[in-house]
C-alpha cells in the first residue's frame, strides 16, 4: 500500500513539474522588443527627450565644474544607448523557421552583445566617477540608486501577474469593491 501511495505522489509531482515547465515556455516573449514590435519614431523621440532631461538634471545636481565638463561629455557619449537596429534581430517569421538550437544560439549572441555594451557602460561610469569630488560621488550614488529603484519598479509592474499581489489574500468575491 505504501509503494502505491509513493508512486501516485511521484506521478503527481512529475505532472506538476511538466505543467510548470510548459507554462514557463508559453510565457517567453516574442523577439523584436516589447510585444514583438520595434519602437516607433515617436517612442524613440520621447525616450531621447526624457534622456536629455534626466542628463540636464543630473548635471545640475552634480554641479559639474568647467574642468569636469569634458569628462561629463565623454561619459554621456560612452553610455549613450545604441540606436535600435531592426536588422540585428530576426523577424518573427525568420525566428520561427530556426531550430531550437539555432534560436538559442541567436539569443546567446544577442545576450553577449548586450553584455559587451554593459561592460563598456560600467567602465565609462567608473572612469567618470573617479573624476568626481566626494560630495559629487554621494550625489551620483543617490541618483543612481533612485534610478535603479525606478527601473526595478517599472520591471515589476510590466511583469505583474493577474490576481492579488503575492503575500496578500485575495479580496472576498462577495465584498463590495473599494473605490
Amino acid at each position: 500500500m505504501l509503494k502505491l501511495k509513493t508512486r501516485i505522489l511521484a506521478g503527481i509531482a512529475a505532472v506538476s513539474i511538466s505543467a510548470v515547465t510548459a507554462a514557463a515556455f508559453a510565457q517567453v516573449p516574442p523577439p523584436g522588443g516589447p510585444h514583438g514590435r520595434a519602437p516607433s519614431a515617436e517612442q524613440i523621440a520621447k525616450f531621447e527627450q526624457m534622456r536629455a532631461k534626466h542628463q540636464a538634471e543630473l548635471h545640475d545636481k552634480l554641479k559639474i565644474t568647467a574642468a569636469q565638463e569634458a569628462g561629463w561629455k565623454l561619459f554621456l557619449d560612452k553610455t549613450k544607448p545604441a540606436p535600435f537596429d531592426p536588422a540585428a534581430r530576426p523577424s518573427k517569421e525568420e525566428f520561427a523557421k530556426l531550430t531550437t538550437p539555432q534560436r538559442l544560439d541567436k539569443k546567446l549572441e544577442f545576450m553577449r552583445k548586450r553584455e559587451a555594451f554593459a561592460e563598456q557602460r560600467v567602465a565609462a561610469t567608473k572612469e567618470f566617477y573617479a573624476t568626481l569630488s566626494p560630495e559629487q560621488q554621494k550625489t551620483f550614488d543617490a541618483e543612481f540608486a533612485k534610478m535603479e529603484r525606478h527601473r526595478f519598479e517599472r520591471m515589476r509592474h510590466h511583469g505583474e501577474r493577474k490576481g492579488p499581489p503575492q503575500g496578500r489574500p485575495a479580496p472576498d468575491a462577495g465584498a463590495p469593491a473599494a473605490k
